[in-house]
């Protein structure tokens, strides 16, 4: 009676956190998207920008004021990975805080930039937060063959205690290699023989194996995971990578947006890895090559100046580490596209220190966990405990037909918890995120054009020259840029009009990326007179004209 009571406690729970006003199915963040383009048509538009493997729309917000393919533009992505609702929770949060500035603050904004918003560029793996049985999926609706046997999906999860969540299975077993954690007893550990450790239970998912292949849930629904089916380091035959790089709908779709999106000068992805909290090292073994694996030098000092502005504007701590992964979308962005691109998720679990109970009269004193202690499920359960969320399902008998005989139990930590807390953490999350936001578009480069001068020679010649400035805290575009090819270099154009005619200099001009405050210089020899038009800048940092005139 108390496992029955237990189960629908937990699914009460859950049905809970996923059902009110918290992490959304695709046909919720549709109607917020709409709902938000309606209220702020002015500035704000959504299109489909493609489909999923599954046909649903992939969304695309853009906020801007005018023409938005004219200015410079930032791109922030989320749910690549279907494992990372909470993603794209803040990034809809994000726009939505956006919105909701005064109307000046609003404008002064966008009169100069263009944000571009992809909530959920995986909706058919989200969507998994909102159906009848929950686990932590990463794949779209794509049949995959994944244990290579000739079947599409023919061994997915069972829900075996019949809670709607799929977590995992212990088994005592001699054979079995996991003990308990002995600081956290609700977790198993593999055991250390160098110890004298010695096992005593089996560890899989919840489910059986339908195939008899001797793997459990090893080829079920959940297809391709977008974050690894970039072009960019793309881990071929690896499991959730897809046939082939950008094999997927969803990936070309944003691929698309982006190469063709000129202006666009850096992508912020909300996803499971994390490059602001402590930017990646210049190193040049990985640069001085045909093909670069490492950041390049001017880039890795702007992605150290970002990260302190990260730091710095988010006020995060104890960051968890969170490399890179294959074939993801941050660093194709960057590699492949030579923009600018940074990531994060945005929230993760908050250090808690234990305090020690004293007697004395001065302030306790935090104890440290010694390192071989702890792990990231025992940090996040002593935070969930903290906070009194019920993040673990106990572990309850049951029956597994595949261990006759043998005592298995159902529990563990509930799917999505860990990286995706309840809804309410997040407000606070997309708060200290939108300084950042508004801090990285403060800093990005501005090209102007300053010092005109028109200087009257002989014989009805004019020297013209200008100065082309970039008056912003960042170049123009990332050094990449100027290796893939894929964007626009700084252009400076002399426009004549009737009866004038070019001396000397170059009508046009291209150079590559300016730096922050850095200066070029241009002149020309101009026979005849009126008025002529200077045009300079590049998609990424704008573009200004002038008007001079040749008396």
């Amino acid at each position: 009676m108390r496992t029955k009571l237990l189960i629908l406690g937990f699914s009460m729970f859950f049905s809970c956190l996923y059902a009110q006003n918290t992490y959304n199915s695709h046909a919720a963040i549709t109607s917020r998207l709409k709902n938000l383009a309606t209220k702020n048509n002015a500035s704000g538009s959504v299109q489909s920008i493609g489909k999923s493997s599954g046909g649903k729309d992939i969304w695309l917000f853009t906020l801007s004021k005018g023409e938005a393919a004219k200015k410079p533009g930032v791109l922030v992505v989320a749910g690549a990975d279907g494992k990372h609702p909470a993603g794209t929770e803040i990034n809809l949060l994000l726009l939505e805080k956006l919105l909701s500035l005064p109307a000046d603050s609003l404008s002064s904004v966008l009169s100069s930039k263009t944000l571009y918003f992809v909530p959920a560029l995986n909706p058919d793996a989200l969507e998994q937060v909102v159906n009848k049985i929950k686990y932590a999926r990463s794949g779209n609706a794509t049949s995959t063959d994944d244990d290579r046997d000739g079947q599409l999906n023919e061994d997915p999860f069972e829900d075996l205690n019949g809670d709607g969540l799929i977590t995992q299975v212990r088994i005592e077993d001699p054979t079995g290699n996991y003990i308990l954690n002995k600081k956290e007893s609700r977790l198993l550990v593999k055991a250390d023989p160098s110890k004298g450790e010695k096992g005593k239970y089996l560890l899989i998912s919840e489910g059986v194996d339908n195939d008899n292949d001797g793997e459990f849930n090893e080829d079920g629904e959940g297809g391709v995971n977008i974050d690894q089916n970039f072009t960019f380091d793309y881990p071929i035959f690896e499991k959730g990578a897809g046939e082939y790089q950008a094999s997927e709908p969803e990936t070309r779709a944003i691929l698309d947006f982006l190469y063709k999106s000129i202006n666009i000068h850096t992508v912020l992805t909300f996803g499971l890895s994390n490059n602001l909290s402590e930017a990646p090292k210049f190193d040049r073994m990985k640069t001085n090559k045909r093909i670069v694996t490492g950041i390049l030098e001017k880039d890795a000092l702007i992605g150290d100046f970002v990260s302190k502005m990260y730091n710095s504007k988010t006020g995060l701590k104890d960051a968890p580490a969170m490399p890179q992964t294959k074939g993801n979308l941050t660093q194709t962005a960057y590699y492949h596209a030579g923009r600018f691109s940074f990531t994060t998720p945005g929230w993760w679990v908050p250090k808690v220190e234990e305090v020690k109970d004293s007697t004395k009269k001065e302030a306790p004193k935090p104890v440290v966990a010694k390192k071989e202690d702890s792990s990231p499920e025992a940090d996040f359960l002593k935070w969930a405990d903290k906070e009194k969320i019920d993040a673990f399902v106990n572990w309850t008998s049951i029956k597994h037909p595949g261990f006759e005989g043998k005592k298995a139990e159902v529990g563990g930590i509930a799917p999505y918890l860990m990286q995706n807390p309840p809804v309410k953490y997040l407000d606070s999350a997309a708060v200290k995120h939108q300084r950042f936001l508004a801090e990285l578009l403060k800093a990005m480069p501005e090209v102007q054009i300053v010092n005109p001068k028109v200087e009257s020679l002989q014989n009805g010649v004019s020297r013209v020259t200008v100065q082309v400035l970039n008056r912003g805290l960042l170049p123009t575009y990332a050094e990449m840029g100027d290796r893939v090819r894929f964007v626009y270099k700084v252009k400076t154009e002399v426009k004549l009009a009737n009866g004038q005619s070019l001396i000397s200099g170059k009508k046009t001009n291209y150079r590559g990326a300016l730096d922050a405050g850095e200066v070029i210089e241009y002149s020309w020899l101009v026979n005849g007179k009126g008025k002529l038009t200077v045009e300079a800048g590049c998609p990424t940092a704008g573009i200004q004209t002038i008007e001079l005139n040749i008396k």
